[in-house]
């Protein structure tokens, strides 16, 4: 081709880009406009709530049968004293949630995020923030330090999804270093430790405590080793790098001894092509989320993993916890003092046979940390529970118990939390009914349908909203009516300039 020619396919393929750019950038515009739309339309009924909400939380300490919490006669009480605790991530629900407990328990609250956002969030008019701070990300340990100093800040809790555990770590170490603050987070070497499969499993092994076991294995008879070792478990092994439509798992021990001398003596196993060996959990997987305190489990709470798993209505519910509880304050025992965080551990749960009982065997498997993993804790643990685990940082006796591991300690009955049924969305009900190859154009339309359901629940579903409270319902009407309505005309103004700039 020429170099005429090259220079008219260029100029035409640029006459068919800057059309659709255009109409990208119109639709754009014109959703931001509809969203600014929609808060206007809905401002006089917010604003009767907001006012409803408003008068009940003024009458709470008059009429206590309202079931409002009361700040005041916390308050009145001489042998109280506030502390200053600063939460930050309050834009997130489950940093909201620990701040407006704390305020509630009649503590000082001092917020923070990081964001670059020109525009006050609606979490920072919550009357449960005394002091709201913007933390820049490049700057965030400095930041931290400052606030923690000119607030006289006794206690820091990060629930901000935008920090790395490494980061907060390096952070405690600056705070704790340099002020008397305590830092609901763990220190440097332990988040190391434990953010890695590894070096937490080489953890865990060197305190005794039961892992999930894994095993590659490049031989017939290392197979029969495990299995002749582990007589009571269940393994599943398939090939570590199967080829497509070969990755079959195969079940052993099976349920007679020739039966799986047979199944192994089929395994094509060798140095060049191991497989893996995976411990099999009968009754499946469990999320433990855990506050930990100086090495003490200061709040507690349990979960499948399976969504639609029914162990809440279990009549062994009672007993499985039990044993997961006991599991956890022992392996927060072997932390010691160091052990202060937010921490969700993986657990499988097999059971062990023997003549006359059922013994359940925990393993841990795996853990995360942060308060972003322990959502479900911080928000079901009632407020007075929650916080005085925070405040358990601060107690001079606050070593770790003399008792023996896995004794359990003066806690509310712990029973394994349901998990609240999901509905599915309108594109999930179109994708599994596999009308792609019929109708292709459904898919995009059922994802449009799906956001404007989500954006009449966020509108017209109230109650539901985690900005919302009854007590506390300025942050859910400012971010409706004030920061996303300016947020969305930052975004067209910045639309708008951006095509200018391109024209």
């Amino acid at each position: 081709m020429s170099a005429l020619g090259v220079r008219r396919a260029v100029g035409s393929s640029r006459r068919q880009i800057l059309p659709l750019m255009r109409r990208l950038l119109q639709s754009q515009i014109h959703r931001h406009f509809f969203h600014i739309a929609l808060s206007l339309v809905f401002l006089p009924l917010d604003n009767t709530i907001l006012f409803v909400a408003a008068i009940l939380s003024c009458l709470s300490s008059w009429f206590p049968q309202l079931g409002l919490r009361s700040r005041h006669n916390i308050l009145q009480d001489e042998g109280f004293y506030p502390k200053t605790i600063l939460v930050t991530g309050i834009n997130t629900p489950h940093g909201l949630r620990v701040a407006r407990c704390c305020y509630f328990e009649g503590h000082r609250v001092i917020g923070a995020d990081i964001t670059d956002s020109r525009v006050t969030s609606g979490e920072s008019m919550s009357k449960a923030v005394f002091a709201y701070y913007c933390i820049q990300k490049a700057r965030y340990i400095p930041n931290l330090l400052d606030m923690v100093q000119k607030e006289k800040v006794d206690i820091w809790i990060p629930c901000s999804e935008e920090a790395p555990a490494a980061e907060n770590a390096m952070a405690k170490q600056a705070i704790e270093g340099r002020t008397s603050c305590k830092c609901i987070t763990l220190d440097s070497d332990l988040s190391s430790q434990w953010n890695r499969p590894e070096s937490f499993l080489e953890y865990l092994e060197g305190n005794s405590l039961p892992v999930v076991e894994n095993h590659q294995v490049h031989s017939r008879d290392s197979i029969h080793r495990i299995l002749h070792r582990s007589p009571t478990k269940v393994y599943h092994i398939r090939q570590t790098a199967a080829a497509p439509r070969q990755d079959r798992i195969i079940v052993l021990p099976k349920r007679t001894l020739s039966s799986t001398y047979t199944q192994v003596s089929e395994i094509q196993v060798s140095k060049d092509s191991p497989w893996l060996m995976q411990q099999h959990a009968r009754l499946g997987e469990f999320i433990a989320e855990l506050l930990l305190i100086n090495g003490l489990v200061t709040a507690f709470a349990i979960r499948s993993a399976n969504q639609s798993s029914s162990w809440d209505r279990s009549p062994l519910n009672d007993g499985l916890a039990t044993a997961i509880h006991k599991l956890m304050e022992r392996f927060a025992f072997t932390a010691g003092p160091r052990a202060t965080g937010h921490l969700s551990v993986r657990l499988m749960v097999d059971e062990e046979l023997s003549m006359n009982s059922v013994r359940y065997a925990v393993h841990i498997a795996g853990c995360t940390q942060g308060a972003t993993s322990v959502k479900r804790l911080l928000h079901t643990t009632p407020a007075h529970a929650l916080v005085s685990g925070y405040l358990a940082a601060l107690s001079e006796d606050n070593a770790v118990s003399t008792s023996a591991p896995g004794t359990l300690h003066n806690y509310p009955r712990i029973r394994i939390t349901p998990n609240r049924p999901q509905r599915p969305s309108v594109y999930q009900i179109v994708k599994g009914c596999d009308v792609r190859r019929v109708l292709p154009a459904l898919c995009p339309v059922a994802q449009r349908i799906d956001r404007a359901l989500e954006e009449a629940d966020r509108l017209l579903v109230f109650w539901k909203n985690w900005r919302f409270s009854v007590d506390d319902p300025l942050p859910w009407w400012w971010h409706n009516h004030v920061f996303q309505p300016l947020h969305e005309l930052s975004l067209i103004l910045d639309s708008k300039g951006s095509t200018t700039r391109y024209h």
